[in-house]
């Protein structure tokens, strides 16, 4: 259990060079409105953001880039208001694959007590102009008396998949409907979060005593694919304390070597200076490196950037102040001090969140007004590009000319949905974002428009994947006589497929 924050940061403004140098931080031109900290990646381009502590925790706002396509001069809407009596901190979220919907659910706390609050909301996402999102309440699974911190993921299927932090339920959720899901083998979720493996299986690194898998019951993993719990492979060595139970963030990284050809997961270590690295195609765990500086993550962000380094943000000891953000690299299995942000050294690594922007750029939150944005060093891991191969809807006429509001498009290929989930934190946020975004640039002016994508094929992040997804063209983006070609592009985690021209009349 974490206290919430006691005070908002004094805002630094960092000094940069410009978005064209690499690992750096920029502040965004606009501060929120309010506190923000958990961010969500809509499917037109846009970004979520939760009011959070020392903010209004029932509102959220709405970041949209520029017409360049930058987030840091991006503009803020809102605020979007959830159901009277729900004002969640460290709580499950998601964009569901239909592209409209957002869900909500839990949270350690509710209108600022810590109750592990089994109440939950669902957004309605209105597309374009007049953009907005409505919520309404949403039932929890049946029988259900707490979600709390719990963790969520997307599974292959499209279908969402919500643990209760407090015993070993889980359920899953098409809208409206939830059904229950497979119970884990350890006494309970809490702690724990879910990775999202590229052969359709889900891993979760036991943070309690698991009887049900020895021999080192403290040093437990299990997995479903998609039922029932099985035991994995145990940690080398043990990533939690006894005392209090806390885990930092699991990242699947991009394959890094031809013994790598489907990645790694890499675990940073609670309240212990440890991590360990499971390699997926062996399907063994191996010690990595240890942070620097005596740095852990009892709780706290982490994220993969297109270059195969993963940023995280750790601090020393069980939530105490004197963050550090550190780079791991999984090309060659080290960690690094990274730069700072001014949100570091007064925060600790719970405060912070990441997500990774369709820029390739990287958004970092800690519970206020300001977001930095950090730009990585350049580079995209080989072979995790998005590719089009058919775009060609029957609705345009000719194929590859569409007319402007045009909706229910299709494009396909493969790997639409990236290779990765990409961001985590543990169990108390989620901030995945491997799904398809469509960015259409106008080659002569540089301007930057998003489609809206939704109802994808399948949500498989295994490598060479097939999948489809539909897209809306905004009523309100430019044509002339004649028609204008933009260059479309399948843009996932950051990283942008092949371009291919679209002429919009």
């Amino acid at each position: 259990m974490k206290s919430l924050k006691s005070a908002i940061c004094t805002l630094v403004v960092c000094t940069v060079t410009g978005l064209a140098a690499a690992q750096t931080w920029t502040p965004l031109t606009h501060l929120a409105p309010q506190a923000v900290g958990p961010l969500l990646q809509l499917r037109d381009g846009r970004v979520l953001a939760h009011s959070d502590q020392g903010g209004n925790a029932n509102s959220w706002y709405i970041l949209t880039p520029d017409l360049t396509g930058s987030y840091v001069n991006g503009t803020w809407t809102g605020p979007y208001n959830m159901q009277a009596g729900y004002s969640p901190f460290f709580f499950s979220s998601a964009v569901l694959l239909d592209g409209k919907t957002i869900i909500v659910e839990g949270g350690e706390y509710n209108n600022g007590t810590a109750v592990w609050t089994n109440l939950g909301a669902i957004g309605t996402l209105t597309p374009f102009a007049p953009f907005g999102i409505t919520f309404q309440a949403n039932a929890p699974p049946s029988g259900w008396t707490t979600i709390g911190d719990a963790q969520n993921s997307l599974l292959p299927d499209g279908r969402y998949f919500q643990a209760n932090c407090c015993t070993k339920q889980t359920a899953y959720f098409v809208y409206p409907v939830w059904t229950p899901g497979p119970s884990v083998l350890a006494v309970r979720n809490d702690e724990s979060g879910y990775t999202a493996l590229p052969d359709g299986r889900v891993l979760m690194v036991d943070v309690q005593n698991n009887a049900n898998c020895p021999p080192n019951t403290n040093m437990s993993t299990e997995y479903f694919n998609p039922a029932p719990w099985t035991c994995g492979p145990q940690t080398t060595v043990q990533l939690w304390q006894q005392s209090d139970q806390e885990l930092g963030a699991a990242v699947l990284t991009y394959p890094s070597t031809p013994n790598h050809v489907m990645g790694s997961v890499v675990q940073f270590g609670g309240n212990v200076n440890a991590t360990n690295v499971l390699d997926i195609k062996l399907f063994t765990w191996a010690t990595g490196p240890v942070p620097p500086n005596n740095l852990d993550q009892a709780d706290g962000p982490a994220a993969l950037e297109p270059n195969n380094k993963i940023l995280a943000m750790l601090s020393p000891g069980l939530f105490q102040s004197g963050c550090q953000f550190v780079e791991y690299d999984a090309t060659n299995d080290s960690i690094a001090l990274a730069p700072n942000s001014p949100q570091c050294p007064s925060d600790s690594s719970f405060e912070g969140h990441l997500m990774i922007l369709p820029t390739g750029q990287l958004a970092s939150v800690s519970f206020d007004e300001q977001i930095y944005v950090y730009t990585p060093a350049p580079g995209i891991a080989p072979g995790v590009q998005p590719t089009i191969s058919s775009y060609n809807p029957s609705v345009c006429k000719p194929p590859t000319v569409c007319v402007i509001g045009s909706t229910n498009l299709k494009v396909c290929g493969t790997q639409l949905n990236g290779l990765t989930e990409n961001n985590a934190y543990g169990d108390d946020y989620q901030a995945a974002t491997n799904y398809p975004l469509i960015r259409l640039t106008d080659p002569i002016t540089g301007h930057v428009y998003y489609a809206w994508t939704h109802d994808d094929s399948n949500h498989s992040i295994a490598p060479n994947n097939f999948s489809c997804t539909l897209y809306d063209l905004p009523p309100s983006i430019p044509t002339k006589p004649g028609g204008i070609a933009y260059n479309m592009e399948v843009v996932v985690n950051g990283i942008a497929s092949n371009p291919v021209t679209v002429t919009v009349h």
